[in-house]
């Protein structure tokens, strides 16, 4: 996976990007061909109420947004949430249709549901934990 990242330098961008790479091989993304832009966002979840999120672009082309003002936890919990969503649009698990973004596909069939009903959020919420808890880990090592 082709992975630019669109931060200012700093502690917490080179934070992000190596979490991003961390999360990117645990999820076998690196023969992927998407492309992922990633960008941060200071203080996000508190004008949208959204800590991060991906969306697809183009063909093979994807953006990430994070809110870089997250504490240490809830950064990484978004980074493995978010990875999740890149792992699901590079392995054709989840599909947009252009210029209708509330329709999704997800295996091959249409969705509509509620947010915390939605199969590629209920992926996603189960392994953000079991992700950032691998980086947690070699923090806490």
């Amino acid at each position: 996976m082709n992975i630019n990242f669109n931060m200012r330098k700093s502690v917490t961008a080179a934070f992000i990007e190596n979490t991003i790479r961390f999360f990117e091989q645990d999820l076998k993304l690196g023969k992927s061909t998407y492309h992922l832009d990633v960008y941060t966002r200071r203080g996000m979840a508190k004008e949208t109420e959204a800590r991060g999120y991906v969306t697809k672009v183009g063909p093979k082309s994807l953006i990430m947004i994070i809110d870089s003002s997250l504490d240490v936890e809830r950064l990484v919990l978004t980074i493995a949430h978010e990875m999740v969503h890149v792992k699901q649009y590079a392995r054709g698990q989840i599909e947009n249709i252009p210029g209708r973004k509330q329709i999704k596909y997800w295996m091959g069939k249409k969705v509509r549901k509620n947010y915390f009903d939605q199969p590629w959020e209920l992926e996603a919420f189960g392994k953000e934990r079991i992700l950032a808890n691998k980086i947690f880990q070699i923090i806490n090592s």
